[in-house]
């Protein structure tokens, strides 16, 4: 179990580039990754699911395979920071960042 880190900085819309220090690993139905690590914004841990493929359909449409390369994530620690916009009540901290798919 991850220790919890958070801190109750000021809401920022910030991108933090390129980070290697989250754990990226593949789900066991293969569509798609599990990217954990801790928000460089705020500290939070974080910990959100990229799936892939066309969610409620049947028959002969395939489902997309997972590229590699970058994704955005977005903090999403739910916790309250002052100055954040009562329209972004769903988000974290304002920190954005990229992760690395295989």
């Amino acid at each position: 179990m991850a220790i919890e880190n958070h801190q109750a900085v000021e809401y920022e819309r910030r991108n933090h580039g390129l980070l290697t220090a989250f754990v990226v690993n593949a789900l066991s139905d293969g569509l798609g990754y599990s990217v954990t690590g801790e928000c460089p914004g705020c500290g939070a841990h974080i910990r959100q699911e990229m799936t892939f493929g066309l969610m409620g359909t049947k028959g002969t449409r395939r489902r997309r395979v997972p590229q590699p390369g970058p994704r955005t994530v977005i903090c999403d620690c739910m916790r309250t920071h002052p100055e954040k916009p009562p329209e972004f009540f769903d988000q974290g901290c304002g920190a954005q960042w990229q992760v690395v798919l295989p």
